[in-house]
């Protein structure tokens, strides 16, 4: 799998570091090299879900193995140790410490090795029963769209946009907002911008470079508020959830039906631009 943007390779090191006790900034993620077990697709709202279950199992694996050599050095036994704040400690009597450094540098080895798999059930795939993964099945989100509509030159400003997400466990609260800020921008340019022109003669493409295919910039950009919903169900070892398709696909319809209600009539194809709308409302006049 490959980190395409949504931040899925400091998730895993937020993930591997609390199991270990140590900083996100101690931990090195590598991913995208064939020379690495296969991994999930990097999108389809799948990709923290399905990749950071396992990578936290491992984590606790390694975790058990470096107690396992720390434990003669502290004099106690590897299941009373844990891993914490960049040190091994027992339990139950802190002062019965190492640091995470020193314990690793008593290894009779320089790399300790851990294997972890998916499962179907948070893979975001089907399950053999023929049901959705948890990754897809209870990922949802909600979208609320203002808008403001002129009549005479059949212009459409959103607003603001109001989302509220449910992504199970929200592993960084601060890159799932970005994410959604992202998703939603994406359908706000679907929604009335974006536009794919054929010409006739040729089956070409017309609108094939940035400069005719239309994106939303900073003036179009509405205010956005995300609320994230925290669900835990015990799916997987970090309940974690997609949220990447949840906050593109409702600003569509939001959009619609916020036009709808401020005009009346209904835009039943995409983009809703200046002249979707003044022949919307020229059709109703008539």
């Amino acid at each position: 799998m490959q980190d395409i943007g949504t931040g899925t390779g400091t998730v895993l090191a937020q993930v591997v570091a609390e199991e270990l006790g140590l900083s996100p900034r101690d931990v090195v993620v590598r991913m995208g090299d064939t020379d690495y077990p296969a991994g999930p697709v990097s999108g389809g709202s799948c990709a923290t879900a399905s990749i950071s279950p396992p990578a936290r199992n491992a984590a606790y694996q390694l975790c058990r193995q470096l107690c396992a050599v720390a434990a003669p050095i502290l004099g106690v036994d590897a299941d009373e140790l844990e891993a914490r704040g960049g040190r091994i400690v027992s339990r139950r009597d802190p002062a019965r410490a190492i640091a995470f450094r020193d314990a690793a540098a008593k290894m009779r080895t320089d790399a300790l090795v851990a294997f972890a798999s998916r499962s179907d059930d948070y893979a975001g795939f089907r399950s053999r029963a023929g049901d959705a993964g948890a990754a897809l099945a209870d990922i949802g989100g909600v979208q609320f769209a203002a808008v403001a509509v002129d009549v005479e030159t059949g212009l459409v400003r959103v607003e603001r946009i109001v989302t509220a997400h449910d992504c199970g466990r929200p592993i960084n609260p601060k890159q799932i907002e970005s994410q959604v800020h992202g998703g939603v921008l994406q359908g706000l340019g679907y929604a009335l911008i974006e536009e794919r022109i054929y010409d006739r003669q040729t089956g070409r493409i017309v609108t094939d470079d940035l400069e005719r295919y239309k994106l939303p910039g900073a003036h179009e950009t509405p205010r956005i508020d995300v609320m994230l919903l925290e669900n835990y169900q015990g799916f997987s070892a970090t309940d974690a959830h997609g949220v990447a398709e949840p906050a593109t696909i409702p600003t569509v319809p939001a959009i619609a039906n916020a036009i709808y209600n401020a005009l009346g009539v209904r835009l039943r194809a995409l983009p809703m631009n200046h002249a979707a709308v003044l022949a919307a409302l020229a059709e109703r006049r008539t």
